[in-house]
């Protein structure tokens, strides 16, 4: 598995693109980018400002060789502060710039619960994992969680997501996560909340 260091701009397209195409009927984005012709757009906006607002303890990984363009996934280590987070500041800008103010109070502001949901327990967090719709079924996802999860039973620490596609709750479940709760956003959809303990040998 090669990791992507996020500090280096020339990374960024593939991930970007793949991210883009794999969460076009994510219910949670769909839901942010309510538009269908705009949505492409305002994905590989969110995406890209996403990842270049640089933070040292985010960590972008892609499966290694020929599939390296075809899944990614953005975890945020332990050590990262959410409560004084900026990185998402470009993604709120950009999606202000392209859909006006009003999409704050109507859209975005209702994705708090998720924010509010979030454990305060030390944890990886599993921000977005994403394959290519045409290499479903490969097993690049569960690659990608996978490297995470053995840093995370050989440190004795948890992990953390929401699935914002409940179809994907089976596939977090394969690899230890369980559902702990469900985070409901305003006229919009129902998000299972997922935690995973360490597997202790």
């Amino acid at each position: 598995m090669e990791e992507l260091s996020l500090s280096t701009p020339a990374l960024y397209p593939e991930a970007v693109a793949c991210l883009t195409a794999a969460f076009q009927e994510d219910p949670v984005l769909a839901y942010l980018f309510e538009d269908e012709e705009q949505r492409p757009l305002m994905l590989a906006a969110f995406f890209a400002n996403r990842l270049a607002s640089q933070n040292e303890t985010d960590r972008l990984l892609v499966p290694s060789g020929l599939d390296a363009r075809n899944a990614a996934a953005l975890w945020e280590a332990p050590e990262k502060d959410s409560e004084n987070d900026s990185s998402f500041n470009a993604v709120v800008a950009a999606g202000i710039s392209l859909l006006g103010q009003d999409w704050i109070s109507d859209r975005l502001v209702n994705l708090r619960v998720l924010g509010e949901a979030k454990p305060k327990e030390r944890h990886w967090y599993l921000s977005f994992v994403g394959t290519r719709p045409e290499s479903r079924g490969k097993g690049l996802a569960s690659a990608l969680i996978k490297s995470v999860t053995n840093i995370c039973d050989k440190e004795k620490i948890p992990a953390y997501l929401e699935s914002s596609n409940p179809d994907n709750v089976s596939l977090y479940e394969s690899h230890g996560f369980r559902v702990t709760g469900e985070a409901v956003i305003k006229n919009g959809p129902k998000v299972p909340l997922m935690w995973r303990d360490p597997l202790f040998e």
